[in-house]
Order: C-alpha cells, then sequence, then structure tokens
C-alpha cells in the first residue's frame, strides 16, 4: 500500500522575505504509477476525455463559455477522475489520496467567473475602465494659466511659472512603473498543490446543464427519493405525498448533509405537495413563472433582494407559497454525481467517481 504523507504549506514569502501568516495544510500526493507519462505510453489524455464529453454531452459545443481547461496539461495520461461541484483543496487533496489526476467541476476553480490563477490586478482604472485599456495619461487637474480662485486675482488667469535656474533641476529619473503586487497566498497555495501533483482541472458546467432533463434537478430528485413523483417531462416538478414546508427543510437539510445552507421562507406549517426546482443560479423571471404552479420552489443560488424577497412579499400577503434556497455549491453537487455516473460510460478505461465539496458555510447552535 502506497504510504501517504502529510507536511504543511510553508508560509509564502512575499517580497523580501515577508513570511505569510496564511498557512495551507495539504496532503501529498500518492504515488501513483503512471500519473504522468512521457513518450506516449498508452492511456486516456484529459484531453481526449474532453474530446469525448464534447461529443457525447447530447447539446452543440460553442467555445464562447466558461466550460475549458482551468489548470493543468491537457496532455496528461489520465490515471482517475473525479467530478465535483467545487474543486477546493480539500476536493483536490482527496482526488490526490484517490490516486485521481483529472478533476471536473461545476464552479471556478479560482474564485471568479473569470477563474485566472492569479487575482486581478486591483487598483489603477477608475470605476468602468479597465485598467491598461483606453486610459490616457493622469492628469493633476488644469495647468497653472489657467487656475483661477482664491489669491490668484479673482478669476483672473494666473501667469505662466517662470523657469527655475538649471543648478536646481533634478536630473530626470526614469519612469518607475508600479511595484508588482505580492503574491495572494491563497492562489498561490492552490497552483502550488496542482502543479505539485501535476492535477488537471476543467470546468463542465454551461453544456452540461443545458440536458434535458437537467441533470442537476435528475440528481436532486433522485438523492431526495422524488424520481417516482415526477410531474412532467423536464424533471424540474414533482408532486409529493404531503408534507410540512418545515418538514421538507428539516429533510433537505439531513439528506444533503447540510451544516448552514438551507434557509426557509413561508408559513412553517403550510403543506407542500408540488415541488419547483430552480437548479443553480437563477433570476427572478425564473420564480416569478414557476411559483404560482407550485407550493415551494426549491432554488440553487438566486439574488436575496430578487426571487427571496418576492416570496417574501406573496407569504406576507397570506398567500401559501414558500421558498427554500439551498445554495449553489450544495445544489450543484448531485448533478455532478450524475455526470460521473455518466463519464463511467463513455471513459471505461479509468476509475471515475463523485467527490462532494460539502457545505461551505455553518450555522452558530
Amino acid at each position: 500500500m502506497t504510504h501517504v504523507s502529510r507536511r504543511k504549506f510553508v508560509a509564502l514569502t512575499v517580497g523580501s522575505a515577508v513570511a505569510s501568516p496564511f498557512a495551507l495544510n495539504s496532503t501529498l500526493a500518492l504515488a501513483h504509477p503512471g500519473a504522468h507519462r512521457e513518450g506516449g505510453n498508452a492511456g486516456v489524455t484529459a484531453q481526449e476525455i474532453v474530446d469525448r464529453i464534447r461529443k457525447n454531452v447530447g447539446v452543440e459545443w460553442k467555445g464562447d463559455t466558461v466550460d475549458a481547461f482551468k489548470a493543468g496539461d491537457p496532455s496528461t495520461v489520465v490515471t482517475g477522475v473525479v467530478t465535483t461541484s467545487m474543486a477546493t483543496l480539500d476536493v483536490l487533496q482527496k482526488a490526490v489520496q484517490a490516486g485521481a489526476n483529472l478533476v471536473i467541476t461545476a464552479a471556478p476553480t479560482f474564485y471568479s467567473r473569470a477563474d485566472l490563477s492569479t487575482p486581478q490586478a486591483a487598483g489603477g482604472a477608475g470605476r468602468g475602465q479597465a485598467a491598461g485599456r483606453g486610459a490616457g495619461p493622469a492628469t493633476a487637474g488644469p495647468p497653472p494659466a489657467a487656475a483661477s480662485g482664491p489669491g490668484t486675482g479673482a478669476s483672473s488667469p494666473m501667469p505662466p511659472a517662470p523657469a527655475m535656474p538649471q543648478s536646481v533641476v533634478p536630473p530626470p529619473q526614469p519612469a518607475a512603473g508600479p511595484s508588482p503586487a505580492p503574491p495572494d497566498p491563497v492562489y498561490a497555495g492552490k497552483n502550488d498543490f496542482i502543479a505539485r501533483h501535476r492535477l488537471v482541472v476543467f470546468r463542465l458546467t454551461h453544456h452540461w446543464n443545458q440536458r434535458k432533463p437537467d441533470p442537476r434537478a435528475q440528481g436532486l430528485a433522485d438523492v431526495m427519493g422524488w424520481t417516482k413523483y415526477q410531474a412532467g417531462d423536464d424533471g424540474l416538478r414533482y408532486d409529493v405525498p404531503a408534507i410540512t414546508l418545515e418538514a421538507l427543510a428539516s429533510q433537505l437539510k439531513k439528506t444533503l448533509a447540510t451544516r448552514g445552507g438551507i434557509r426557509a421562507i413561508g408559513d412553517r406549517t403550510m403543506a407542500v405537495r408540488r415541488i419547483g426546482l430552480l437548479p443553480g443560479y437563477t433570476m427572478i423571471q425564473a420564480s416569478i413563472a414557476m411559483l404560482p404552479n407550485v407550493d415551494v420552489i426549491l432554488a440553487g443560488e438566486v439574488q436575496e433582494w430578487e426571487s427571496a424577497t418576492y416570496a417574501q412579499d406573496v407569504a406576507f400577503a397570506g398567500i401559501s407559497k414558500g421558498f427554500i434556497s439551498i445554495g449553489r455549491v450544495v445544489n450543484e453537487a448531485p448533478g455532478m454525481r450524475v455526470c460521473a455516473d455518466w463519464l463511467k460510460t463513455i471513459v471505461p478505461e479509468v476509475p471515475i467517481h463523485f467527490v462532494s465539496a460539502g457545505d461551505p458555510y455553518w450555522r452558530p447552535l
């Protein structure tokens, strides 16, 4: 059996050997033979697996989406695949422990839609103007000849400033560019972990979520035991035996193993029979269209001041409707479990399994 050793990431150095207080725990990779083979030895590569996904996903593949490689070398020979709702350090570590080196994630790896492996440069550009794009030379105000106001002779222009004696004019200095921003230790630590263990990360969300029925709804219904109650072909509505809104929220919390992400709106005692699912991130228009036809909406992620407040006002008006927010990461997890099962049918060469990213939140008792 391969030995697994533990160590802490060394606090990253910023600038002149200033140690960062942010240290990350990690588990070293299993010594899995063939994790990265050279010389064209037999084996399926990450790129070949993605090519199979594109061919078999069942929807037209478009190149202008977020679905792309986010880290690692696509030519890496794959020893195992992990699917997950979010490629957190914990998930990456578990992938390494399992001998897998390709991680397929629904959510970004690097904390934003852009999924850049380093933080965006901050400062230097005003609102609505990107740094380095269309920005003219900085100006500190009007030239002296145009200055006016108290002490300048009312509104009369200032006279030109006399030339300074050459003896007091400092020699020209080379223009100093902006100092490079110190590396962010979280980004750096995650990049280092991926690089050291030769992991490859691919994001699959846009095309996967376009499948019919919606795999996120399909996965959630399966986990909750609602498949036999499906109403309609889209997999977004389920007519279940009567249950109170509070009991339903509690059932979701227990079954999905959430620590703090479940939030409910509506009368706790109201009877629920018709459940509508809005997986992933949805706008208020989806809630407005669905709520009249169901007793409760189970949403992944919404703008709190849109769908949640709309549902709150509906409940305040005395209409027996409910709304439950599950959270984006927890909501997409069952769909990525479905993804793992589907991948097994098109990539039989390597082990494939789902790893939960868990609920990022916890709730005080």
